[in-house]
């Protein structure tokens, strides 16, 4: 049995692993080491020796397109050696990039809305502008929601 320190050790000192230590360091720094060369390229991680980077709609993802050399130029410089070859470009749809501010969390952990177990026993005339807007809020966080 080996102690812990020399696991770590061992660990951390395997090529595969400097290599994700060097990525972590990368993609909270992305706008950084890009600078203005993708100004709607987002980090998605990486498969062998491609960088997969998420844009927002076509159009962006079309001029991202012929910043790819630049995008590679940057990061493997970064990265003090040839990691990537190659960029492929998808669309974010919702997807959460690796360079998202680190106190934002994402969409799934956000916890639901309050529901409030009394709401709408308040009986307001439905034709007053108050009345439309509270059965709008029962519609919105009552019950029965």
């Amino acid at each position: 049995m080996q102690p812990l320190g020399s696991l770590i050790v061992g660990f951390a000192s395997r090529s595969d692993a400097v290599l994700g230590f060097r990525l972590a360091m990368l993609w909270p720094r992305w706008r950084e080491v890009l600078g203005d060369v993708a100004p709607f390229a987002h980090p998605m991680g990486h498969r062998r020796g491609t960088l997969l980077v998420g844009v927002d709609d076509p159009i962006a993802m079309q001029e991202s397109h012929y910043e790819a050399p630049d995008i590679l130029l940057a990061v493997n410089k970064f990265l003090g050696q040839q990691v990537f070859d190659r960029v492929q470009f998808d669309l974010l749809q919702g997807k959460t990039p690796l360079d998202a501010a680190s106190g934002e969390a994402p969409t799934f952990w956000r916890p639901p809305a309050p529901r409030i177990a009394n709401l709408g026993n308040l009986r307001l005339d439905p034709d007053t502008a108050v009345g439309r807007s509270y059965a709008a809020y029962v519609r919105q966080y009552g019950p029965g929601r």
